[in-house]
């Protein structure tokens, strides 16, 4: 896709960024120095600066290179301090609104042709006649399908301030149609499934915490509560985090008032207690929370708040062990540095971060092995970083030093009859075979199925769409395994029939075929809790 020159130039600069970044990191901690510096980190900085503009023996990018430097910088600190270029800072706010202003679909790629994915439900291009699967010709009179354009320069042409409009030209089954979208506020759901799971037990899933995760939140309690819920499954796997006011919030939700929910402390500022600020929808039912090594942060205060007051019986495997408060700290150009400025602690006192002192590349490999052995093995055992005892509300004994170890572990399902499924599912085929069936069945779906509701009760998958599949798996040097095949068909035809209704419906489509087919779900629902 690029240029050999353009690897050539990046290469260069990393090079001259780690040249820079040697010089730099040598002129903080030498005694004495033949040019004196103003003795601050920005002189320094500065100094090697005018060094390298001024007598390097090329001409260099002097932005492109000050970006690596500070982001070498920052990651010499730990491992979540960070820094994020203007555009960068612009997609993290996007997603800590909850929301950007654009057309409404999300992109789906094949190659360098970008597809209609998927069309958010009230946002702008719902009712202009647009469908899943169209392929994206033009926008604005400008050729972006089967061209050398990056993702990026898509997504920008697409979206815009709101009440602009923009010219989009797609292709379906051959011919070419001509839309004009006024672009709008478009939501970011953030919990993405809310449901019942039979008659009292309720189901949310969340897969990150923006600021309108409370109020979508607390919504699906108000609803599922007004269905008979008695017992919540609080679902957190996946889930990286993000909004510490909205975690708070909903784990308020879940508390007494004036429960300690989390504490935070740095070596630049004073212990700060956040407690329930009132009584919650649900302090009284039944509350199971699952998670996984990939929810972290925000989850895991949440979680970690659970646990400590005896509130909910976490399910899954040890969270991931981010519990570093980052602070965002813009700068002039519309850049920021999120910065390390305090620890979070769970209310019994445990630090939920891992151990980093070691360097960023063995703070994730020491993860990787921790989820190896913790995960895959028979017996599965369970790492202590920090020995010290540490005890719930009600006396029970709880560890930390990394991540939220769960009151109940589940382990990786080690049945061979997935290695197959697996290898079909990690190369993205299942995705592709039914966005494929949707680009030629998309407004015969439209027409025989309105609604999310009408696709789950009366769409079934063929064996010729799950013969389609096996025969793209081979294509792609996935031999076929008739064994296997006969073992997790009922999975394979479910998660054909999950992608298609996500393109077609959204997420209550993708979530009423794929649940039923969750097997550490299905573990949850009937443990005993």
């Amino acid at each position: 896709m690029y240029p050999e020159k353009a690897r050539q130039t990046g290469n260069f600069v990393l090079v001259l960024t780690a040249m820079v970044l040697g010089v730099l990191i040598g002129l903080m901690f030498a005694s004495h120095n033949r040019h004196e510096a103003d003795g601050t980190l920005e002189g320094k900085v500065n100094e090697v600066m005018k060094l390298v503009e001024n007598e390097y023996v090329d001409q260099v990018d002097a932005d492109s290179v000050s970006e690596r430097i500070l982001a070498a910088i920052l990651s010499e600190l730990d491992p979540h301090s960070t820094y994020l270029s203007a555009r960068e800072t612009e997609r993290t706010g996007e997603m800590m609104r909850g929301n950007f202003e654009g057309v409404g679909i999300v992109l789906h790629y094949e190659g360098d042709t970008a597809f209609v994915g998927q069309i958010i439900a009230d946002g702008p291009s719902a009712n202009v006649g647009l469908l899943p699967g169209d392929m994206i010709v033009n926008v604005d009179g400008e050729a972006v399908s089967g061209v050398d354009m990056a993702r990026d320069s898509v997504v920008a042409r697409l979206r815009g301030p709101r009440g602009t409009k923009v010219a989009v030209q797609v292709q379906r089954l051959g011919r070419k149609h001509d839309y004009t979208i006024r672009r709008g506020v478009v939501r970011h759901e953030t919990v993405t499934c809310a449901k019942m799971l039979d008659d009292t037990t309720g189901y949310i899933l969340l897969s990150s915490f923006s600021s309108t995760s409370y109020d979508e939140f607390h919504n699906a309690l108000v609803t599922l509560k007004g269905k008979g819920m008695k017992k919540l499954v609080f679902d957190l796997r996946g889930n990286g985090g993000g909004s510490l006011s909205s975690a708070v919030g909903i784990a308020g939700e879940l508390l007494p008032a004036g429960s300690l929910i989390v504490y935070t402390q740095g070596a630049h500022s004073h212990r700060r207690d956040v407690k329930a600020p009132r009584g919650g929808l649900f302090t009284k039912g039944t509350v199971v929370v699952m998670v996984d090594e990939n929810s972290a942060s925000a989850s895991e205060v949440v979680s970690g708040a659970l646990q400590d007051n005896d509130r909910a019986t976490i399910v899954g495997r040890r969270t991931f062990g981010k519990g570093l408060v980052q602070t965002d700290f813009s700068l002039n150009d519309g850049s920021s540095v999120l910065l390390t400025t305090a620890r979070y602690y769970t209310p019994s006192g445990r630090s939920i971060q891992r151990p980093y002192t070691s360097g960023t590349g063995e703070y994730y490999r020491a993860y990787l092995e921790q989820l190896l052995d913790e995960s895959y093995a028979d017996t599965m055992t369970v790492h202590i970083n920090d020995s010290t005892p540490y005890k719930t509300k009600g006396g029970r004994v709880v560890y930390g030093g990394g991540g939220i170890v769960p009151d109940k572990l589940l382990p990786y399902h080690k049945d061979e009859s997935f290695v197959y499924y697996n290898a079909l599912a990690n190369k993205g085929l299942i995705n592709n075979v039914a966005f494929r069936y949707v680009q030629r069945h998309a407004a015969e779906l439209q027409k025989h199925y309105p609604d999310a509701r009408s696709f789950g009760k009366g769409f079934r998958v063929s064996e010729n769409l799950l013969e389609e599949l096996i025969k793209e798996g081979e294509s792609k040097g996935i031999e076929r395994n008739n064994k296997s095949i006969a073992s997790q068909r009922p999975l394979m035809m479910a998660m054909l029939k999950a992608y298609i209704g996500l393109a077609m419906f959204g997420n209550d489509a993708f979530y009423d075929a794929y649940l039923p087919m969750d097997d550490d779900l299905k573990e949850v629902i009937n443990m005993k809790i």
